[in-house]
């Protein structure tokens, strides 16, 4: 259970910033890297939440 915290904890750190930025903005740029990058740290942060509940859900 403390791993999923810790997850909740970096998936609401990481969405706070994403909702300020730009979603319209190119990959090219600085912060189209940045959003991308977040973008993907979120998604993955994901799948292990849900990995987690449904190794919970098993048991």
């Amino acid at each position: 259970m403390e791993k999923l915290k810790h997850l909740f904890t970096q998936k609401a750190r990481l969405q706070a910033p994403m909702e300020m930025m730009d979603t319209n903005t190119h990959f090219d740029s600085e912060e189209g890297r940045r959003y991308a990058q977040v973008l993907v740290r979120l998604v993955l942060i994901n799948m292990q939440i849900e990995e987690i509940e449904k190794e919970a859900a098993h048991k």
